[in-house]
């Protein structure tokens, strides 16, 4: 786990879409979903849920 995943992770928890958490970013989409994948491989649970478009974080992801 690095500090950069946790940083998109965070960005895209509040802003709740993978390519408006690139731009905010300045990093692709691809980038993105990689580094959100690695963290929840890493972790062995998934952290968002995605359904057409439309992420939410699962209980997993919102965990205080």
């Amino acid at each position: 786990m690095t500090f950069t995943q946790l940083e998109i992770f965070s960005a895209l928890a509040k802003v709740g879409s993978f390519s408006r958490t690139a731009i905010a970013l300045g990093i692709t989409q691809s980038a993105v979903s990689h580094a959100i994948k690695q963290l929840e491989t890493e972790l062995g649970v998934s952290l968002l849920s995605r359904d057409g478009g439309v992420v939410a974080l699962t209980d997993e992801g919102s965990l205080p």
